[in-house]
């Protein structure tokens, strides 16, 4: 159908040029997913991931933004460097933040690659299983809720670009012979541009005065990353000598940059508007004004994320061990249950129930089924009809039972998965106490919750923070073993005040 309306559509009113900037991906990536030709005005499958992530973050970046800033510890450094600014730039400062900060709490970060002593290099084809930072594409990491620091990095990148704020990565020590490595996220806010830091869940902040940093304050203030050190602890990857050779990378699938995706979105009406095209070379130019010195290139990584999802398609059409390990790790939320739902909701800033169907809030509450009846999935008939796990045409009584058990693996799965997102939409509609309850009680005392202890004991600092009860909230920072446990002691630090 959008292939169709393509082949048709008036094209007299779009103007449109190829960026110099596709031409230096691998061509042989670009026919893997069908982005060739940027003129092409042929949809591909990795287009339809392209256009389902733009409207999903669309909407949650939407009902993000609404919401009053949740963070006692960073909103007075946001309204201190907030003060010369136009009030359209300080909106984008402020939604900058709210976007970054809810994917910090919202996206747990996975442990390979967080090590802050360690560098990652920016990566290359072709692609593995192992490889960080493409594993999965921003709306997946949105759906699992976690990722590592690359892909939590994404999800950022994404909703900031619904919202119209530019941002890069910044890699550092590129050279001719061997990519560089990743370092931060570039934000640009006015003619300045700010560091968020996704392996530490926070900006990077000046020391002296306990202020936003910028970029050009880390190159001149030497302070500024080794003060990113904790003494015995940590000895941040990153020093103030790596920054005078970098460059930028624009975070966006090439498909983005095509004449296809301009057409669309010109075409989009009233509440089907969403940032779909991305023009690189304004970006590029915004980029080299303030550092004209330093390289802009289209970034790889969102074109290998297309690669690895197609990879991955493929090999889910047919049982293997692969596509079992898969299932195990991610069926909770690529199958049909209250929890997968919830999440949706959830994600689409649907939470109560209207008179269209039940919100996120009930969907989370209907997950919780209790362990007797998930244990009567395996005889019982009239429970097998209540949770829809009925015999279908054709299948065999091995492979019936084969999905019982894989439902019962899901449903109790998801009732512990559904107690941590239902703590974080708590938290996002600013209850602290019932998110305190629900992490206490239902995620930090069950060992099957494990997965989300780091992150459920972040939330529950934060919790406490925005509560008044400091002690507490830089005891639960202090939690271990956590891959963003520099951060989280860097966080401890700025609130007890400590130079």
């Amino acid at each position: 159908e959008l292939n169709t309306w393509l082949a048709t559509a008036a094209r007299d009113n779009v103007n449109y040029a190829p960026s110099d900037l596709l031409r230096e991906l691998p061509q042989d990536l670009l026919a893997a997913v069908g982005n060739l030709d940027p003129v092409a005005l042929q949809c591909s499958y990795s287009d339809v991931d392209y256009l389902y992530q733009c409207r999903l973050t669309k909407h949650l970046a939407e009902w993000i933004v609404q919401l009053p800033l949740r963070d006692s510890l960073l909103e007075p450094l946001l309204d201190q460097f907030a003060q010369d600014l136009s009030p359209a730039d300080r909106l984008q400062l402020f939604d900058a933040y709210k976007l970054f900060d809810w994917t910090i709490r919202n996206v747990a970060l996975e442990s390979n690659g967080s090590n802050v002593e360690a560098t990652t290099r920016d990566p290359r084809g072709p692609v593995d299983d192992s490889g960080l930072g493409y594993g999965y594409l921003p709306w997946e990491t949105l759906l699992f809720s976690s990722g590592d620091f690359i892909e939590r990095g994404r999800v950022f990148s994404a909703l900031a670009a619904q919202r119209g704020i530019d941002t890069a990565w910044i890699s550092v020590g590129d050279s001719d012979s061997q990519p560089g490595n990743l370092w931060t996220i570039a934000v640009l806010i006015a003619d300045e541009i700010l560091l968020f830091e996704p392996k530490l869940g926070l900006p990077i902040l000046e020391p002296d005065q306990v202020a936003l940093a910028t970029l050009q304050q880390a190159r001149d203030n030497e302070r500024i990353l080794r003060r990113l050190d904790l003494p015995g602890k940590f000895d941040y990857a990153f020093a103030h000598s790596d920054l005078q050779s970098f460059e930028f990378l624009i975070d966006a699938p090439p498909v983005a940059a095509s004449a296809r995706m301009k057409m669309l979105e010109q075409a989009l009406l009233r509440d089907e508007r969403m940032v779909i095209y991305q023009d690189l070379d304004r970006l590029r130019g915004q980029l080299q004004k303030l550092y004209p010195e330093h390289a802009v290139h289209l970034w790889q990584t969102p074109l290998l994320a297309q690669v690895q999802a197609a990879t991955v398609r493929e090999r889910l059409q047919n049982p293997s061990p692969y596509s079992m390990n898969y299932m195990a790790m991610h069926g909770v939320w690529l199958l049909e249950n209250p929890a997968a739902t919830g999440r949706l909701k959830h994600l689409f800033g649907e939470f109560e129930n209207t008179l269209d169907g039940q919100g996120a809030l009930s969907m989370y509450m209907n997950s919780r089924i209790d362990e007797l009846t998930i244990e009567k999935l395996a005889y019982d008939p009239e429970v097998r009809h209540e949770l829809g796990i009925a015999p279908t045409p054709g299948e065999s009584k091995e492979q019936y039972g084969m999905r019982i058990q894989q439902a019962q693996y899901i449903f109790g799965r998801s009732k512990v998965d559904a107690a941590f997102l239902m703590a974080q939409l708590h938290f996002d509609r600013g209850n602290y106490s019932a998110t305190q309850d629900w992490l206490k009680k239902r995620v930090l005392g069950d060992t099957r919750a494990e997965n989300w202890w780091p992150a459920g004991h972040y939330t529950l600092a934060r919790a406490l923070q925005e509560s008044g009860d400091l002690e507490q909230a830089v005891a639960e920072l202090a939690y271990q073993p956590s891959p963003q446990e520099a951060g989280n002691r860097l966080r401890a630090r700025y609130l007890r005040r400590e130079p």
